[in-house]
Formats: structure tokens, C-alpha cells, sequence
């Protein structure tokens, strides 16, 4: 089960931020709208010529008095997003001190918590051969406790389909909205389709992939016994420098991939390790990467 730890401290830190989102405002005449939804604000932002239809009530009556010309009043509402923060819960993820999941999940809560501390909808959904549970959008601070217990639960089992899961949630979940995945994306088959699954029905993602050390330098030479942790499989082999030297060009190769892929289909993507400290992730890398403000 994920261990996640937080203090009143950290989130009154978070209370700060908000995520950034490249389809959440859009501009309305003063008066458009018959209601206003929970957690949109109207900002003046400029004047239009009345045209035939506008509602007389919503006519600048001061500017005409000196133009001697008819305006309406211009806002842009910032809308509430809808977010989904979907987790990779594969035996992979298991790996790491702390374990990628735990990170994983303390990253997803506070993310989560940023998100309903400004008004936001935000739901969580799991995901390793299959897309697994799923906790319907909310909004309101009091769900943010609800998300903690939701991903407290969670544990690590099973192989990888990244392309199966987030087709299966992109079928399932309407209306689209902000889609933050976390995952170590460890799955021969790939990730392409599943994101572009995703951004095909309209979702704006945010990829964070999340490693560990050993991952990207091993610590293990000589003989040893590799154990896979989503097939169990055991392969002997001997690990000296010209094959690490191999494996680390794979590496390098395929986290190159994965930056290119997102760059061209203009996907936020970060990647971290579980030995940065969480605070410095999200008050510098994730605002220094315009996911947070």
C-alpha cells in the first residue's frame, strides 16, 4: 500500500499555486451568461462596438457619453478545469526507495490539492494491464481527504499496458479536460497510442515520468540475477562495463524518445527521480515547466 505523508505546513504552501492549463479561459460579453459556475470569475479585459442583438443594459453609458458611441464590456471568465490525475500502478512501480508509487501518490494528493484549492474538478484513476479504478471528479477542498484515503490503498501488481488503459479511459470519461499521468512508462509495447488516444479526444496531458536511480545507474556488477517485477521472469547474465555502457545509451535513447514524442505532440512532460525531494519538484521543476503558477 502507498505510504503518503504530509504536514499542515506543506499545504498551506500549496494553497499558493494553481495549475496552468492552455484551454481554460474564454471571453464573454458582460451579461452572456445566465449563471455563473462555481469557481469562475469574470476579469474586464476590454470593449466591443454594440452591435444589433447586444442587450442595452450592458452599454457603457460613461464611455458613450464621451465618444458619443455604443460599447459593451468585454471579460474573460477563467474556467474550472477538470482534472484527472491517472497513476501507474504495475509492478514496476514498486521499485525504489521511496517506491515510485509512493511518490507517485504524494505527488498525484498534491496536485490534487492544488487543483480543488482553486476551485478545480479532480478525479483519480489507476491503471497496469487495464484501466483499474477510477474516483469520479469532485470539486470542494473536503475531497482532497478522499483522494488521500483513495491512493493509501493502492498497491503495485500486474504488467504494464499503458496503450490499452488510457484508451479504455478516454472512452470512458467525458468531457475532456486536463489529464496528468504519472508512470514510469516501463512497458515494451510502448506509450504512443495511449497518449495519443488521450489527445485525440480532446484531453490537454501532463506526462511525469517517474524513475529511480538504479534505473538510469545501476549499481549491480559481476553475476547477477534480474528479476522482471511485472512477468517475474529470471535472466542471469554479467553486468561489466561494456554492457553497461549498452544499457546506458538504451537509456539515454529511449528517455530522448519519450522528450521528442511529447514536444511534437506539444505534451507537458517531466521527468524526476524519487530521490528529489517533492517540495523542489513542485515549486521549481513543475513552475519552471508552466504546469504550476
Amino acid at each position: 500500500m502507498a505510504k503518503l505523508i504530509f504536514d499542515a505546513k506543506f499545504l498551506h504552501q500549496l494553497d499558493s499555486l494553481k495549475l496552468l492549463s492552455r484551454t481554460s479561459k474564454k471571453v464573454y460579453l458582460q451579461g452572456e451568461r445566465k449563471e455563473k459556475r462555481p469557481g469562475s470569475g469574470l476579469e474586464f479585459i476590454d470593449y466591443q462596438e454594440y452591435q444589433v442583438g447586444d442587450e442595452y443594459r450592458y452599454i457603457d453609458w460613461n464611455l458613450f457619453s464621451r465618444l458619443d458611441q455604443l460599447f459593451v464590456k468585454l471579460f474573460i471568465e477563467e474556467e474550472s478545469l477538470r482534472v484527472f490525475l491517472i497513476i501507474d500502478r504495475s509492478g514496476s512501480m514498486s521499485e525504489g526507495d521511496p517506491p515510485k508509487i509512493d511518490y507517485a501518490c504524494s505527488l498525484a494528493v498534491a496536485l490534487g490539492y492544488i487543483a480543488l484549492a482553486n476551485l478545480d474538478e479532480v478525479g483519480v484513476a489507476t491503471f497496469s494491464s487495464g484501466l483499474g479504478k477510477v474516483m469520479p471528479s469532485r470539486r470542494g477542498r473536503p475531497h482532497a481527504f478522499r483522494i488521500f484515503d483513495f491512493l493509501e490503498g493502492i498497491s503495485c501488481k500486474g504488467r504494464t499496458n499503458f496503450n490499452l488503459s488510457l484508451d479504455e479511459f478516454s472512452r470512458a470519461q467525458r468531457p475532456a479536460g486536463m489529464a496528468i499521468i504519472l508512470s514510469d512508462l516501463f512497458d515494451p509495447a510502448g506509450y504512443e497510442e495511449g497518449l495519443l488516444a488521450l489527445r485525440s479526444r480532446g484531453w490537454e496531458i501532463c506526462l511525469i515520468q517517474i524513475l529511480e536511480e538504479n534505473e538510469l545507474e545501476p549499481r549491480e556488477k559481476g553475476e547477477v540475477v534480474l528479476i522482471d517485477d511485472e512477468t517475474y521472469e529470471r535472466v542471469e547474465t554479467l553486468i561489466d562495463s561494456s554492457i553497461l555502457k549498452i544499457y546506458q545509451q538504451r537509456v539515454r535513447d529511449f528517455l530522448e524518445g519519450v522528450e521528442s514524442f511529447c514536444q511534437h505532440y506539444r505534451i507537458k512532460y517531466v521527468r524526476t527521480l524519487t530521490s528529489l525531494p517533492l517540495s523542489r519538484l513542485i515549486f521549481q521543476r513543475l513552475r519552471k515547466m508552466r504546469i504550476l503558477k
